[in-house]
């Protein structure tokens, strides 16, 4: 058993050549057999030729001279036509050794030796051509460094920590008087704007396209929701309905507006009662909601743009109170999360300024990797550096190493002050990624240098092979 593992296509080659490597040794007897054999016809015709010699000066003849030249036979070309296919080798290298094969049965120890040598040599020289321990090299880097770093503690100065709260004085009331001038002056101008398509009351008791504009939003009720067992939280109840919902609030809050129904995180439902006041009635689900959606659409086609309309106008009219809107999707995942983030004044507009944070973070970092990468470039010299991918390899390293630097430092920055606020998410993703990246690419150029090295070893044996073949 050898010490490596072997695929069934390894196991082929390896045992084509073990055929090929006995074929050679017996084709190596047989050749070594005819020249015992050619020696031994030598020695009995030059014992002939000296006893010839003799008899012909006994008799006064003068026997001819030696002739020096030999004749070599000319150099048989071989038709390709003539190599087996590889599958026929394959077939019968199976066939003749039908037990696995190991690198163990082929080489000597020494020969193991040589190529764990001439693997050592390969990589010590990638190394050599690809490291960055020199003036230029590590200058770029240490300037990489230090413009990354310098980097996130400008945009923390400017931009602020990360998770910011509301700012309760900059936001309005729920109930602020603009919101609902507002909101007015945004449903009568829709109003006006289809003023000719004319009321269309429903034949099958859904709301009209004016009904669905001017009644308040059905999923802002929590009236009769605990006789439901139903804990809506009073103030808190946005996170847990799916009509205020920044990002899924468009298609259930606008279905909850055509409808009047409310549709919690959980994707339970409830149909909406009007009289005497907006109160919780009965349970429904999603299937009922939608169809009606697609009813009274279907009777209207008016009603569906006001159902989009209205929820633009609510939400827009909810987003920027000091409760604001929920953190989009994630009270679907996790009701608690989304609760215990709402409830620290935690909204979807702060979450909207932290991607801007992070977003800048990302495209700063990956602006200066862009400027580093093209200096260093410039400062490319084929008679010094060699290779130009061998250079972009010591290019990534400087990028690569640069950036995990900075982010390390962020990160023990933001440990040593215990305010993980401080971190420099957009630079770690960014430094994560050329890792990733970087890697990969130094990875295949390390592959392609080996098999250029080995290629070199094998191009005499290849070209002298060639020459046999027609």
């Amino acid at each position: 058993m050898g010490r490596y593992n072997y695929t069934e296509s390894e196991q082929e080659m390896l045992k084509v050549q073990k055929m090929q490597e006995e074929q050679l040794k017996e084709l190596e007897n047989s050749i070594k057999e005819d020249r015992r054999d050619g020696e031994n016809d030598a020695k009995e015709l030059a014992d002939l030729r000296k006893r010839t010699e003799a008899l012909l000066k006994e008799c006064g003849i003068t026997p001819p001279p030696k002739k020096t030249e030999m004749y070599v036979e000319p150099k048989k070309k071989i038709s390709k036509d003539e190599i087996p296919s590889w599958k026929e080798l394959a077939d019968e290298a199976n066939e003749k050794y039908p037990e696995d094969i190991a690198l163990e049965d082929l080489l000597t120890k020494e020969e193991f030796q040589f190529c764990i040598d001439e693997v050592k040599r390969i990589n010590d020289e990638f190394s050599q051509k690809t490291g960055i321990f020199n003036k230029k090299d590590m200058s770029f880097l240490a300037i990489a460094t230090a413009l990354q770093t310098a980097r996130w503690l400008i945009i923390q100065s400017l931009c602020g920590d990360l998770g910011q709260t509301i700012d309760g004085n900059s936001r309005l009331a729920h109930n602020a008087k603009s919101i609902k001038d507002e909101v007015n002056s945004s449903n009568k101008w829709f109003q006006k704007k289809f003023e000719s398509h004319g009321h269309c009351e429903s034949t099958r008791s859904y709301k009209s396209w004016e009904q669905i504009i001017f009644s308040s939003a059905p999923y802002d009720t929590t009236v009769g929701s605990p006789n439901l067992g139903i804990n809506l939280e009073g103030r808190y109840h946005r996170y847990k309905t799916l009509g205020h919902d920044p990002v899924l609030g468009w298609i259930f809050g606008t279905a909850n507006f055509i409808t009047d129904t409310c549709t919690l995180s959980d994707f339970s439902s409830y149909n909406i009662a009007r009289h005497p006041t907006p109160h919780f009635s009965e349970p429904t689900n999603l299937g009922t909601i939608f169809y009606e959606v697609f009813d009274s659409t279907k009777e209207d086609w008016l009603r569906l743009p006001a159902g989009i309309f209205a929820q633009a106008v609510h939400m827009k009219s909810d987003v920027f109170t000091k409760l604001g809107l929920p953190v989009p999707v994630l009270g679907t995942f996790s009701e608690s999360l989304a609760g215990d983030l709402y409830k620290s004044q935690y909204d979807s507009l702060c979450l909207l300024k932290d991607i801007a944070i992070v977003g800048q973070q990302a495209s700063w970092s990956i602006l200066i990797n862009m400027i580093v990468g093209l200096v260093h470039g410039i400062f490319y010299n084929p008679k010094t550096d060699g290779d130009r991918k061998l250079y972009e390899v010591r290019t990534r390293k400087i990028l690569c190493i640069s950036n995990a630097l900075a982010s390390a430092g962020n990160i023990a920055y933001a440990a040593a002050t215990e305010n993980w606020k401080k971190l420099d998410v957009g630079g770690i993703l960014v430094t994560l990624y050329r890792l990733f990246t970087d890697i990969n690419f130094m990875t295949r150029m390390k592959k392609e240098f080996i098999e250029h090295e080995m290629d070199k070893v094998l191009e005499k044996e290849i070209k002298e092979l060639n020459s046999y073949f027609e």
